[in-house]
Formats: structure tokens, sequence, C-alpha cells
């Protein structure tokens, strides 16, 4: 697990009064012009108070603190659509998600990220995304002398401005900027890439201290290359990667917005379920320790059933959640370059897993290795509906099935309805019906 001088930051609450107020005021007036949500005018901290240089690392770790909790809030709702994860709730507002049927009011689009079990997703991306940006324009207009760190700071706000377009890229069907208009996945992953490039930029320029926000620039720009078909970059960005390279989003229990949510609503809270296609997987008859879930029989689900599949890869409520590791660009290297290159890639991480190794030289073979290689490494941590989008890959349950499909656990059918085809988030109606710049005309979804 990767270190670095953010973290000695989270022994202060980032989100007390004092920080709520402050952030409150600082992102005022993108709010209004958003119209993503009402947010109350501050009264007792100005906004002046962080766009002054004495406080750059406060502004740059409020950006990391909003980020991070839109980052697990995205791996549970996305981890939903994708198949990861299934409601346990007879809350209908959450059942599009599981079905693939989500609606351009649906919760996660005007949602905080905290907003109990229903989790918000795009304007918790959207702030995160705006806070990132924020920083990095008063970092630029400052000076070294002004900001120690600086090149870092900037850095590290435009990975994290970078990560959030690339979650909207692969998870939306279009998104705005600041008021602007209608972005499509790609326009999203370009702009996501330019934050990334920036952010390479200034850690180079950091030096020593720079390069563990260098590796996750790295990681965030080769990611984006494989979304957008640049096999070329992603590879090259990739193969600059340390093996044993992680970094992680941080996560607390010292209020709700600090918990890692991937274990609060499933092993604290029985909202959701892991997935059918997730509950025992394995490779060539050994169990794969990477996709750890065991089946509770004790716990009674909010929906009525009794017994829970629970996730074990996150085994408390301040367990962090890998934004990007070196695995992750060994696996692009796999994918990109296929052949001998992918077979010991694999066969590296198989045995860091204790898992026998995988001996098939077949083209087609490798191709489904990898693919079953990121499913696994990736469970759970906001990859899985990108890949879903990106590789076109089956839907589980297929769409037309009744809703819920899932034999094991009976006692699900106060639901109903059927499984759509839906694996991308539309336009929410909070962005398209004020938003000045996009026609509330505009179709919703993809």
């Amino acid at each position: 697990m990767t270190s670095h001088f953010f973290r000695r930051i989270r022994v202060m609450p980032l989100r007390s009064v004092l920080w709520t107020a402050a952030m409150a005021s600082l992102l005022g007036s993108v709010f209004a012009c958003n119209r993503l949500l009402d947010v109350q005018a501050p009264s007792r901290v100005p906004a002046s108070i962080l766009d002054d240089p004495s406080q750059a690392q406060l502004l740059v770790a409020g950006t990391q603190a909003d980020f991070e909790c839109a980052f697990a809030s995205y791996a549970v709702v996305s981890g939903m659509m994708a198949g990861e994860l299934e409601d346990a709730t007879l809350s209908a507002g959450r059942w599009d998600y599981d079905r693939r049927t989500v609606q351009s009011g649906d919760p996660f689009g005007p949602n905080q990220c905290n907003d109990g079990s229903f989790l918000g997703v795009y304007t918790p991306l959207s702030i995160a995304r705006y806070d990132g940006d924020h920083a990095v324009s008063d970092l630029q207009g400052w000076t070294d002398e002004q900001v120690a760190d600086r090149h870092l700071l900037i850095a590290t706000a435009s990975a994290y401005a970078g990560y959030s377009l690339t979650l909207l890229g692969e998870g939306f069907c279009s998104a705005a900027i600041n008021v602007g208009p209608q972005l499509m996945p790609p326009a999203l992953l370009d702009s996501a890439t330019v934050r990334f490039t920036t952010a390479i930029t200034e850690a180079t320029a950091a030096g020593a201290s720079g390069s563990d926000v260098l590796n996750l620039a790295l990681v965030g720009r080769a990611r984006t290359a494989l979304d957008l078909g640049n096999t070329a970059g992603a590879d090259a960005d990739a193969k600059l990667v340390p093996a044993d390279f992680e970094y992680d989003a941080t996560y607390g229990s010292e209020n709700g917005r600090r918990e890692n949510y991937v274990y609060e609503q499933i092993n604290k809270s029985p909202f959701n379920t892991v997935g059918q296609q997730f509950r025992n997987i394995s490779y060539d008859g050994t169990p794969d320790p990477r996709v750890p879930v065991v089946f509770n029989a004790a716990v009674r689900m909010f929906d009525n059933r009794v017994g829970q599949f629970q996730q074990m890869k996150y085994t408390s409520i301040d367990a962090p959640i890998p934004l990007a590791t070196g695995t992750e660009a060994r696996l692009i290297v796999a994918e990109v370059e296929g052949g001998q290159t992918a077979i010991d890639i694999i066969n590296s991480l198989h045995a860091a897993a204790g898992l026998p190794p995988y001996n098939n030289n077949n083209p087609d073979s490798i191709k489904a290795q990898v693919l079953y290689e990121r499913t696994a490494a990736f469970f759970l941590d906001g990859h899985r509906l990108g890949d879903v989008n990106r590789l076109g890959l089956p839907l589980f349950p297929a769409t037309g099935t009744p809703y819920p499909s899932d034999p094991g656990t009976p006692g699900t059918s106060a639901k109903g309805g059927f499984y759509g085809q839906t694996t991308r988030f539309p336009l929410p109606d909070k962005e398209r019906f004020n938003n000045p710049n996009i026609p509330s005309g505009t179709v919703p979804g993809c």
C-alpha cells in the first residue's frame, strides 16, 4: 500500500463544521449554475479563506475527500448495474440499478454520496471534478514561494479530477462540465486524459516526492487510452508503472462520508448481496482468493430474504479501496500485447494468489483469461461497469429475464419487472432541466 503526504492530514476531520461551511461557500457558485442541488450559503466561513495560498494543502485535501466519497458510492451503485452486487431491499428506487432499467430521475443523479441506501453518483463525481479543477486553477496562479509542494499539489488535484471524469466517461451516457454542453463518453475520457497529462507533468516536476502521484496518473491515462482504443498509448504508459504499485482511496469511521460504502452497504447493513456470478469464482478448481465471498445464513436482508452472500475483500468500515495499481497496469499490457507477455503476467498474478498456472497460448484463450484476471483483481473497486461497456460483455441475467432471478435465495417475489439492457447511467434530469446549454428535450439515455 502506498503512502503519501496527504494521508497525514486525515487525522483531522475534513468534513467538520468548518470544512463543510468553507466548501459550501467555495462551491456555492458552481452549484447555483449547475443547479445540481440546493446549497445554503454558509454563515461562518467565507470562500476566500480557501482561495488563499496558505490553504492550498487543505484545498487539495478537500478534493481528495470529496473524490473518495464519490468513488466508494460509485463502486456500489455501478457494481449493481454490472452484476457484482444485487439489491436486497424493498426500495423500488434502487431496483433500477440491479434490474438495468435506470431512469434519468433516479437518485444516482441528484443525491449525495452518503445518502443512506440511495447513494448518489453524478453529483458527487461532478463535485470532485470541480474541486480538482478549481484547486489546479488557484495553484497555477500562485508561486512556489507562496505554496510548498506546489507541483505535487497540482498533480494530485489534477489526478483526482481525471479519475472523476474517467468514471463519468466509463459509466454514463453523457455529462456536462461547468454548465457546458452535453459531452459524450469519448469527450469525457479525452478531458480526463488532459488532466492526467497535467498530473504527469507536475508530478515529474515535483521529483521524488511526486512518484506515487506520477504512477497514479500513468495508470489513469493508460486506462482512458484503453477506453478510447489507443492501445499503443495505453501500453506505453502502463509499462512505466512498477508492478508492486498501489494507490488507495482511504476511508474511516469518524463520520458517514468517510465510510467504505462497499462494506457499509453489504457487511454493516444488508442493502446488497453479492451477485450470482461472483459467489463461487474459481480457477481450474481452486477458489480464487481475490474474490472472497461467504454465505451468512443468519442475516435477514431488507427484502426479507434469509441468508446473505457477503464480500470479504473489505473487512472493515475503514478499509481502503484500490484506485490504481501495478496489477491494473500489467493487465493493460497483457490485454494489448497478448502472447507470451500476457501469459507471463497472468502466471505472475496466479503465483501471488496461490492459483494454478495458466498454460494455453491460443490468442482467444489468452484474451478470455485476461478478462478473467480483470474480473477477479478488480472485484468491487469500480472497474466492472467500464469493462462491461468497453468490451460489450454478456449481461447476466439476460435482458428480458423476470426480475429478480435468484433461485438460491427465494422470497423476492414482491419486486417484479424484467431485466433490461441499460449499462450506462443516463444524463440526470437535474442536469438536463437546469443546464441552459443542454436542451430539456435532450434524450437522457444513450
